[in-house]
């Protein structure tokens, strides 16, 4: 990169995506950039971050990305940084960090994000990041969940987004209690088989309110989560729930929105959901279910039960208690086919229930 090339910018250029452009070095050019705020570059080669480079650009730069096969070690140009609000690492071989790696920015920093790395053991100054937000570990799978909980011991308290993806966990670290400003959870492609039924206290955050994971080996709703009663969306697909029974999301007062979609789910207990007043959307789509819960007589309010894909058998041995249901709110959709007929769901209890025999 010519050392020119940023004329005309040097005060204007506040971000600059260079990823992906094969550079082995940071250019000199970067030093005249007197208030770049965010820089990209991940997917360079780099072997380092130049410390002269990094220590001009300290003095407004506050959002980084880099990371690659060619970095062997942790930059120590990272010490600079001391204003750094948001940092992703990604594609590094190097196994650890020096455990005073994020000392420079722990008052700082808010999101952090280790991607597609070799790491097994993170750096004791993480517990420091007493303001980070967003926690993200993506692609990590030599980083256990031992070491992980290790390094956090006392959970983060500005926590509020976490999010796991595809580190091979089968549970999830315990760094939540302490994490009072929580507000989302999400687990995507981690073969979680269960959760510790302490992992969320009832009450620690009032802004935990969504809890989003997908593609996990769960065969039941952990008991961490069937007790927060401030989760309004629980969404637990493509795993291996077969059933639910009456305890399940027992403490959940509050849940608004629940999507068990693509589960071999073929059995609800018709006392589920008696405590979920407030569940208005129930998403239930590619289950093995073969009839209408009953239990959706439990919710005060409902508004959507969403069965696509399911093969609901419909007969009035099967569904004539919905003749029954007398404060069936008149605007409910239930969403669906007759598995045994080519009639949708709605259409025949709207004309072939009635006909029923009671």
């Amino acid at each position: 990169m010519d050392e020119q090339a940023f004329n005309g910018s040097e005060n204007s250029l506040v971000f600059l995506d260079i990823a992906g452009n094969n550079l082995t070095a940071l250019p000199e050019a970067l030093t005249n950039l007197q208030n770049l705020m965010s820089l990209s570059l991940s997917s360079n080669p780099l072997p380092n971050l130049d410390q002269k480079v990094i220590m001009i650009l300290s003095k407004s730069l506050i959002f980084i990305d880099f990371g690659s096969r060619e970095l062997q070690d942790w930059p120590t140009s990272m010490k600079y940084l001391t204003k750094l609000v948001s940092l992703d690492i990604s594609d590094v071989t190097f196994t650890s960090l020096p455990d005073d790696a994020f000392d420079s920015f722990s008052d700082t920093l808010q999101v952090l994000g280790i991607h597609n790395t070799y790491i097994t053991r993170l750096p004791s100054s993480i517990a420091k990041l007493q303001n980070l937000q967003n926690l993200k570990f993506e692609g990590n799978q030599q980083l256990s969940v031992e070491a992980i909980s290790k390094s956090i011991p006392n959970s983060l308290p500005g926590l509020i987004e976490v999010t796991f993806h595809n580190n091979g966990l089968t549970t999830l670290p315990d760094i939540f209690l302490n994490a009072s400003h929580l507000y989302i959870v999400t687990v995507l492609d981690e073969p979680l088989k269960s959760l510790n039924d302490n992992l969320f206290s009832t009450n620690f955050s009032d802004n935990f309110h969504v809890v989003m994971m997908n593609n996990t080996n769960l065969t039941h709703v952990p008991a961490c989560i069937s007790k927060v009663n401030t989760i309004k969306r629980l969404q637990i697909t493509h795993s291996q729930i077969s059933s639910i029974d009456e305890n399940d999301f027992h403490g959940m007062a509050n849940l608004s929105i629940l999507d068990l979609s693509d589960n071999p789910l073929f059995n609800i207990s018709d006392k589920t959901f008696s405590r979920n007043s407030d569940l208005t959307y129930l998403i239930l789509e590619n289950t093995e279910l073969t009839r209408i819960p009953r239990s959706i007589q439990n919710l005060h309010s409902p508004q959507l039960l969403n069965l696509s894909g399911c093969p609901i058998y419909c007969s009035c041995d099967n569904l004539q208690w919905i003749k029954s249901w007398k404060s069936r709110p008149k605007y409910f959709q239930i969403v669906g086919n007759c598995s045994n007929i080519k009639m949708d769901l709605m259409s025949y209890i709207q004309n072939e229930i009635p006909k029923c025999l009671s």
